[in-house]
């Protein structure tokens, strides 16, 4: 590969030096944002000698060129010089709405199924007290009832917790804000009417702070600068009791006397138009709700409407959206099975079999990148019947006492006013989605996914929305929040996890090949769906010049799942006064709407589940 002549060519297939607005370069691709992205040619580009794949991802084109993506890119930069005009460097200072909801909804994510389960627990107990003859006051339907109520009641706690990770700020602190929301002073003064507070003039208002989310996770957000202001002005040896202290000290009054009342009436404004929407036209909220349920997917707020029905649940003691979002998954279903019956290529019939099955069970992502992005007329038939069912359970009164999966395992929570209508509806929205694909059919020969899909619908069609990483090595998990040193810890450079390894053996944690930066310490891998991953072996162990250290792999070479990548006299290492604890990143996090780990703690084998990465929709 020539790479003064590759760089020529690509950068007059991006249009010209004038057409890029930013250019920089990850392990393996180019990325560019371009002022006109119809000039590109994917097809000629993809033919270039030393170009391994192209692809738009939202509006960013990436060429993937492998290990020798840093060569090209600096033989691009002294073709045309470094590149980000000043609109592209302000846009990305600004906060975007799309932003906005990803936070939501990646803050919202990890919390969900705590809230599902103990949500149709609270659904059974009001068939078990209102049908079945059980007695509300019995040892029994108590036990049930904290169990059912727990995550509900003390919700803030756990979106604190989320909401630390999401913004990269101290986990313990952020529960302690959840804390102040929650404390008796604040419950006893609501349950009893009491006037604010006043402290220095500002109103500390009784708000109900139980089951909320967006209160809390605006003064996590807050949280997270107040405690960065702290821990750098006071020195290292008082940080450990001082920035805590001092921390607490500034936002026990913001919490409970800005960000929290803010936030409360935020999201009683929000859940105030809602539910005025469904006072004024049930049947037009109902259709535009229950037609759009996909698209939100699509565009990544269908999480974050989750944060509405919490509040309306908080305020009301009911929601009319989750119902009519039951409609959405339903019509899934129903398309589902319809494409199913009338495709006739077996790998079609196999994914739209499998979207099925998991859209029936709430988990719509593969019916909606698997089945409907590839088939626009699978996608209207969508449309149309969740609308349809969605105006119909609007107008019958529909609800939901809970927070649940939008699917039909959820029935016990619609229980009471509505679930006739509820019950007809689900069956009204499957069988219009069936039946509309059967009359209209589909085109196995695979529509354009970018006619019908927003920017963000990046996942291609079939493709699986998550990736999951396996661990490296045995040893014992630790957050990466724990890890000695201030850059792995704040996630600098990434989202992960940190093993601190037992008997020094580190094997790959997934198909792909080994990139740029691999040696002496560390390996960097880069997964054959696009995951850049860092295992970096040990603290500062970089001085050991690759001392105790034999990395079995070099750049460029491809590895499978449990490959061995290297082994380590971890005892060697630490007689040396070095520490072996091993961050486990994801270097190109941001790429992806989130990075969880399967747990943070406890002893771990390698090959087992480690991370779980999932990609924009």
């Amino acid at each position: 590969m020539n790479a003064d002549k590759l760089a020529e060519r690509i950068v007059k297939e991006v249009g010209g030096k004038n057409n890029i607005k930013e250019m920089f370069h990850c392990v393996t691709r180019l990325r560019f944002y371009l002022k006109d992205r119809s000039v590109v040619d994917e097809e000629r580009i993809k033919k270039l000698d030393g170009v391994l794949g192209v692809q738009f991802a939202t509006d960013q084109l990436q060429i993937i060129i492998g290990n020798e993506v840093g060569t090209v890119y600096n033989a691009i930069i002294n073709k045309v010089g470094f590149i980000m005009d000043d609109a592209t460097a302000e846009k990305k200072k600004k906060m975007r709405i799309g932003g906005i909801f990803e936070t939501i909804s990646a803050i919202i994510l990890p919390v969900i199924p705590a809230m599902a389960g103990t949500g149709i627990l609270k659904g059974i107990i009001t068939i078990m007290t209102s049908y079945l003859g059980f007695d509300s006051a019995s040892s029994l339907i108590k036990m049930m009832t904290i169990a059912a109520d727990c995550v509900f009641y003390f919700l803030p706690f756990f979106i604190a917790w989320s909401a630390a990770k999401r913004f990269k700020t101290d986990t313990a602190l952020a529960l302690m804000c959840a804390g102040f929301m929650l404390y008796p002073t604040m419950t006893a003064g609501l349950a009893e009417g009491a006037s604010p507070m006043s402290l220095f003039g500002l109103p500390i208002p009784f708000v109900k702070y139980a089951s909320s989310s967006i209160p809390i996770i605006l003064t996590v957000l807050v949280l997270k600068y107040v405690y960065q202001f702290f821990d750098k002005i006071i020195p290292q040896m008082l940080k450990l009791v001082f920035v805590p202290m001092f921390t607490a000290l500034v936002m026990c009054p913001i919490a409970l006397g800005v960000t929290g009342p803010i936030a409360n009436y935020i999201s009683k404004g929000i859940a105030w138009l809602f539910t005025g929407m469904f006072a004024v036209s049930p049947l037009l909220a109902g259709a535009v709700i229950g037609a759009t349920r996909s698209l939100l997917v699509f565009t990544g707020m269908h999480l974050s409407l989750g944060a509405v029905c919490l509040q309306n649940i908080t305020q009301y003691g009911y929601d009319y959206i989750l119902p009519v979002n039951t409609m959405g998954t339903l019509a899934i279903v129903g398309t589902c099975l319809g494409v199913w019956v009338k495709a006739k290529k077996e790998e079609n019939k196999s994914v739209a079999m499998s979207a099925f099955i998991s859209s029936f069970i709430g988990i719509t992502e593969p019916g909606i990148y698997g089945v409907l992005l590839k088939y626009k007329k699978a996608l209207i038939a969508d449309i149309i019947a969740g609308g349809v069912a969605g105006a119909f359970v609007a107008v019958g009164g529909g609800h939901s006492t809970a927070y649940v999966n939008s699917c039909i395992l959820s029935l016990p929570v619609f229980v009471g006013d509505g679930f006739a209508f509820v019950c007809i509806g689900m069956a009204i929205a499957a069988a219009l989605g069936f039946g509309l694909v059967m009359v209209m059919g589909i085109d196995e020969g695979g529509d354009e996914p970018e006619a019908v899909a927003p920017v963000h619908a990046e996942v291609p069609a079939g493709e699986s929305i998550t990736e999951t990483a396996a661990a490296p090595a045995d040893g014992t998990l630790l957050p990466l929040s724990e890890v000695p040193d201030n850059v792995f810890a704040a996630g600098t450079l990434g989202k992960g996890v940190a093993v601190e390894p037992t008997d020094g053996k580190f094997y790959a944690p997934f198909n792909g090949t080994v990139g740029t930066g691999t040696g002496g310490h560390a390996v960097c891998l880069v997964s054959d769906g696009g995951v850049e991953l860092l295992i970096h072996i040990g603290i500062d162990t970089v001085n050991l010049k690759g001392k105790h250290f034999a990395i079995k792999v070099k750049e460029g070479d491809k590895v499978k799942a449990g490959d061995l990548l290297a082994e380590v006299d971890v005892a060697a290492v630490r007689a040396e006064g070095y520490k072996t604890t091993t961050p486990i990143i994801v270097t190109n996090s941001d790429d992806y709407l989130d990075v969880f780990a399967a747990a943070e703690s406890g002893s771990i084998r390698h090959g087992d589940k480690l991370l779980t990465v999932i990609k924009k929709g």
